[in-house]
């Protein structure tokens, strides 16, 4: 019998250090039904390529990410693409390991946190949407999660779904589900993100968009039920998320 997988436990627990983070990634793969392999890493030669190339070293959480999924486009890339060793690069202030292809923003690792074990994750300027650098996660392992919870591994028929949020949703969302801790953590949008889990769905509760009054949720599910479960509960005009 297969080991139990409810998001309400998984998330909290995976976000507690990298190697709780790795686990959680493994344990997700399996229960889609394709475990991570021997092979889905980038080998050593070429993330010791890439530090040469680019003339620093990459920190460790940086390394195992590369080293143990690197290779597992389904659950890294979706509207966002983890560049392979090759092309990593770095501007004068950060490593950029991560790009969106919509927003055409850019995620990466701050230059002077390099020696950290697991250093915070900036988002960029390149779009309008951002203003410059800015905090996106307190730690890569946490921005690992949330890549894959977000990415194209919960996308199609009942994966990225989103809509506007209406007055009445936290009520219902504190309701029937779990408030389970932000994984994404950014400066100055306090209170501006409330993640919530059910045993096969996530939603995320996103406040930061000045254009709506009460924000966005994005919902993303395990399975068909979850998502026709969750529809049932929250009902309302969802459409596909970008990259879906």
């Amino acid at each position: 019998m297969p080991e139990p997988f409810d998001l309400r436990v998984e998330i909290p627990a995976a976000l507690t250090d990298p190697a709780a983070a790795w686990r959680f990634i493994e344990r997700f793969a399996a229960r889609l039904g394709a475990p991570v392999g021997p092979d889905d890493g980038f080998p050593e030669s070429g993330l010791a390529a890439a530090e040469q190339r680019l003339g620093l070293r990459l920190p460790l959480a940086v390394r195992e990410l590369y080293g143990r999924f690197g290779r597992r486009h389904d659950l890294l890339s979706g509207s966002r693409t983890l560049l392979p060793p090759e092309e990593l690069e770095a501007d004068d202030t950060a490593l950029i390991w991560q790009v969106e292809a919509f927003w055409l923003y850019q995620v990466a690792v701050p230059l002077d946190r390099l020696a950290e074990a697991d250093p915070p994750v900036l988002i960029d300027g390149s779009s309008p949407a951002y203003d410059d650098w800015e905090p996106y996660a307190d730690r890569f392992s946490a921005a690992c999660v949330e890549t894959v919870m977000s990415e194209n591994s919960l996308c199609g028929d009942w994966g990225g779904w989103r809509r506007e949020c209406l007055p009445s949703d936290t009520a219902v969302l504190d309701r029937s589900l779990t408030r389970v801790p932000p994984l994404i953590s950014p400066g100055g949008r306090d209170n501006a993100d409330r993640w919530y889990a059910g045993a096969d769905v996530l939603v995320h509760l996103d406040r930061s968009d000045e254009r709506s009054e009460s924000g966005w949720l994005y919902v993303r599910a395990l399975t068909r039920e979850a998502w026709d479960g969750f529809r049932t509960v929250c009902p309302g005009a969802w459409t596909e998320t970008v990259g879906g």
